[in-house]
């Protein structure tokens, strides 16, 4: 039987439209012939079913008829094949019309070329149900060929049933119906493997595309709260600091630098922050801010392993960004162990009302996906200052 795509979801907005596999495009045949790399696994695949034509055709030749009609019936089983192999390697030969049409014309030709077989193969001319209902169940949508086969498969039934053969007619109307189930069947399972797949790629994609947003958000939003208060120093240092203005102008310059260089490589899936740099990235920016801080050094997380290096400086980044805009503190506290990481400071704290940013969720959601849970708390509940600690246990 031939190897058919699948119905896929139609692209539609805030959706990723994936493409199925195979030449076959979505859900029909092409409009135009297979390449040259294309025909033969597909040859293959719809080839191999013609064995059963090698019933009809030894019911020919060793028949009684007379050799005439033998003539006429095998060259009707070959214009069949020919056909019927010739769909595939050109698939819609009037592009004018739906191929709908061109398949029922095909339907129509091969329809003739069985009827060139009857009188020498008589009932054995059965053989070719499958096929006629190959070419409509498996290219079509299941809108088109489903119908089509089951009206097909009813006309057959009822000349199966016509036809005078005694005992023989439970063997010609059974088979007929084994087709239509099996092709129908192995129709559905091509279709909901196709459906699966193409799930599992937009799963995939919005996975990715997920990631990158949280990537390239944590990325730039530590990076220009600290060009920010920096460029912020400057300006007041200007006038009467030239020379201190121009050595923060310099950082700036030198951190949007950094910051250009890490949204292109987190594009690319190819960031990856060291914890290290991250302390000495958060005491730069504390230090611009005007918060006092305590953190621990870089030399203490060096035997860290590798993903929690990595899932700690996330948090870490997001965190002293966090601090920096929205806590009012006047000092911040880090502490790091190999399985917990601790941002305290003595701020404003959470207010009930406040909702979750897109940091706060992209962080929470890493920790998550590590195995791990965030909290967040005051550092002194019921003061005019309470402070927020957030904690990441692994």
């Amino acid at each position: 039987m031939p190897r058919g795509a699948q119905d896929l979801p139609e692209e539609s907005a805030g959706r990723i439209a994936v493409q199925p596999a195979g030449p076959f495009g979505a859900g029909e045949w092409p409009e135009v012939p297979l390449k040259a790399n294309e025909r033969a696994p597909v040859l293959i695949t719809a080839g191999v079913w013609l064995v059963f034509l090698v019933v009809p055709l030894v019911a020919m030749v060793t028949g009684d008829a007379p050799l005439g009609t033998k003539v006429l019936g095998c060259a009707g089983l070959a214009a069949f094949v020919a056909v019927y192999m010739g769909h595939f390697i050109w698939p819609w030969p009037w592009r004018t019309l739906p191929q709908w049409v061109n398949t029922a014309a095909i339907t129509a030709v091969l329809l003739l070329c069985v009827l060139a077989t009857i009188p020498s193969g008589g009932l054995n001319s059965f053989n070719f149900l499958p096929f006629t209902l190959a070419i409509w169940i498996f290219p079509h949508r299941l809108r088109i060929g489903l119908p089509v086969s089951v009206a097909l498969s009813v006309a057959w039934v009822a000349v199966a049933l016509s036809v005078d053969a005694g005992g023989s007619r439970f063997w010609l109307v059974v088979p007929t119906v084994m087709a239509l189930v099996i092709m129908l069947a192995l129709r559905l399972a091509m279709e909901r493997e196709e459906r699966s797949r193409v799930l599992g790629e937009e799963l995939a994609l919005s996975r990715q595309r997920e990631r990158v947003g949280r990537d390239v958000h944590d990325v730039l939003g530590h990076s220009l709260t600290v060009i920010t208060l920096k460029t912020e120093l400057a300006r007041r240092l200007v006038d009467a600091h030239p020379e201190q203005a121009k050595a923060e102008l310099d950082e700036v310059l030198e951190l949007s630098r950094q910051s250009l260089a890490e949204v292109r490589t987190t594009v690319g899936g190819l960031h990856v922050p060291d914890l290290g740099a991250q302390l000495a990235s958060a005491r730069t920016a504390l230090q611009a801010a005007g918060i006092a801080f305590h953190l621990p050094e870089a030399s203490s997380v060096i035997g860290f392993r590798p993903e929690r290096r990595e899932l700690f400086a996330w948090c870490l980044r997001e965190a002293v960004t966090n601090v920096i805009r929205h806590s009012g503190a006047s000092l911040c506290s880090v502490t790091i162990t190999a399985d917990r990481l601790t941002v305290a400071d003595d701020g404003t704290g959470l207010s009930a009302s406040a909702s979750p940013g897109n940091g706060l969720s992209g962080m929470r959601h890493r920790v998550t996906e590590a195995g791990g849970t965030l909290s967040l708390g005051q550092v002194h509940p019921g003061s005019d200052q309470p402070g927020t600690t957030l904690e990441v246990q692994l």
